[in-house]
């Protein structure tokens, strides 16, 4: 079980983060949505041990992040960052860092050059390789900062099998979106910040119950029924008045 008790996290003068509450179980999806510039990627990087002041306020089963050694820490958690770097470096000298990388890219781009630097590929292409290398690691808390915002709808369904496959190994998945009807679909619970704050934790149930979706990302609600006569959740932005 991995914990955030009233994480908090500033720059400077900036606060990034309030009194942050929740805790992640093992084999689920959590989805983190809010505005841009709510905290999510902040949130993140703050789980994988980026901002020293907040360790103490991090615990898995128990134990404060604080208390991990720089070696530990690395099997407790991996990012995606939304953005991949280009590294000059090659495909495969990336992947070879940790073993079966290669051969979860083939699953995904069989016919990707392996010899061509991160540099030359497109942004759905790095952000594939990545994901592969997230994926060879052996960690307890795989997050995704929005990992299917630079990828074809193919390309997006791998990174949503890739998200199955890890909660069936009873892994924990932390997943940002900016689609919010994926959200809904995929994650066994969602996270909702605002403004630095989470402003809701629950089931889909649950947050369809209230007006928060509307409220925060001015988006109405609709339902309607596809063709096998099952309800389908669309939301519209609001119209201006």
């Amino acid at each position: 079980m991995i914990e955030a008790r009233g994480l908090y996290v500033r720059t400077g003068k900036k606060i990034l983060l309030e009194d942050i509450s929740f805790t992640l179980e093992e084999g689920r999806i959590y989805a983190l949505l809010g505005r841009n510039g709510s905290g999510k990627t902040t949130l993140m990087k703050a789980l994988c041990g980026s901002f020293r002041q907040s360790f103490s306020q991090i615990l898995y089963d128990g134990r404060p992040l604080s208390s991990f050694s720089r070696k530990e820490r690395e099997s407790l958690h991996a990012i995606l960052p939304q953005n991949p770097p280009s590294a000059d470096m090659t495909v495969s000298s990336l992947l070879s860092l940790y073993e079966g990388g290669r051969e979860i890219l083939k699953g995904f781009r069989p016919f990707l050059d392996e010899e061509r630097r991160l540099s030359s590929l497109s942004g759905g292409e790095r952000q594939l390789v990545f994901l592969a290398f997230l994926l060879s690691r052996e960690c307890r808390l795989y997050c995704l900062d929005e990992a299917q915002s630079n990828l074809d709808a193919r390309s997006s369904q791998t990174a949503v099998s890739a998200m199955k496959s890890l909660k069936k190994d009873g892994k924990t998945v932390l997943a940002s979106f900016h689609d919010i009807h994926s959200a809904l679909e995929i994650a066994d619970t969602l996270l909702l910040l605002d403004e630095g704050r989470l402003v809701f934790s629950g089931s889909r149930e649950e947050l369809l119950e209230t007006d928060l979706i509307g409220k925060i990302f001015g988006l109405e609600r609709r339902i309607l029924t596809d063709e096998t006569g099952r309800s389908v959740n669309i939301f519209l932005h609001r119209a201006q008045t």
